[in-house]
């Protein structure tokens, strides 16, 4: 016991008594009332649902200029496509021209047809006008290509005729209307002609392109109205097309088509 009293009394002095003190916190937290977290969850909602909202009208707005641009680039392609068959309407009969007005384009009922030739086709034997057929020299893969609504051009002596194949028959093609005019098979030539037609198929506003009395394909989709015109004096072609459900957008063509111009 000695030594523990003497350890006593070295570190605490007579007269002072060793009391245990309760520990403070150096800093006092207060945490936020319930008021307060009600608030402050208030406002976060709020701003969130504001930046949403915002979001949203960015990006509807974002879809509707791509979708006009993608319905101005379609409509721009497709026009780029009248202007090629344009272009390359009265070509491949060197020069020939039929007597009648609107060759080699016709725009009829909201339609514009062009034509444009595709192979030569020899003849057999002569014509004589009034006769409503033709006897051809065949040549390979001439069964697939001569059938039935297709058109022929006859030129020889100065004369030229147009008409739309009936029926063939191995090398006989029955013609309508009848020859005008009379042929020398010597003299004369046949042009079998590719007819490529434009025109809106209103009930499901597609824009289609037809070639040679085929199924129409669809060349441009929401389309409202198609009006193609053409001057034969000027040789101007005008198409003017609009799409959207309201007529939103105006699309329009003007075309000097230089292989149809009627030389005088």
């Amino acid at each position: 016991m000695a030594p523990i009293r003497h350890f006593r009394s070295y570190f605490f002095p007579p007269g002072v008594h060793c009391q245990h003190r309760p520990a403070r916190n150096k800093f006092h937290l207060k945490g936020f009332s319930l008021l307060e977290n009600l608030i402050s969850l208030t406002l976060s909602l709020f701003i969130l649902v504001s930046a949403l909202e915002v979001i949203t009208q960015v990006k509807k707005i974002y879809n509707r200029l791509q979708a006009q641009q993608e319905a101005s680039l379609a409509a721009s392609i497709a026009l780029e496509k009248i202007r090629e068959d344009l272009e390359k309407a009265g070509t491949g009969v060197n020069g020939c021209r039929p007597a009648i007005d609107q060759w080699p384009i016709k725009v009829e009922n909201s339609q514009i047809t062009l034509l444009s030739g595709e192979l030569e086709i020899k003849l057999a034997s002569d014509v004589e006008a009034g006769q409503d057929w033709a006897l051809i020299v065949p040549w390979a893969g001439s069964g697939s290509k001569l059938r039935s609504g297709r058109v022929i051009l006859i030129t020889g002596q100065g004369q030229s005729d147009l008409a739309e194949i009936v029926d063939v028959s191995n090398n006989r093609v029955s013609l309508s209307p009848a020859f005008s005019s009379s042929f020398r098979r010597a003299e004369s030539i046949a042009y079998l002609l590719e007819e490529v037609e434009f025109y809106l198929d209103s009930k499901q506003s597609i824009l289609r392109r037809r070639v040679n009395k085929t199924s129409g394909q669809p060349l441009l989709e929401e389309v409202c109205s198609f009006q193609p015109a053409y001057d034969p004096e000027t040789n101007l072609t005008w198409i003017r097309l609009q799409t959207g459900s309201k007529k939103e957008k105006t699309h329009e063509l003007f075309f000097y088509a230089k292989n149809a111009f009627k030389k005088s």
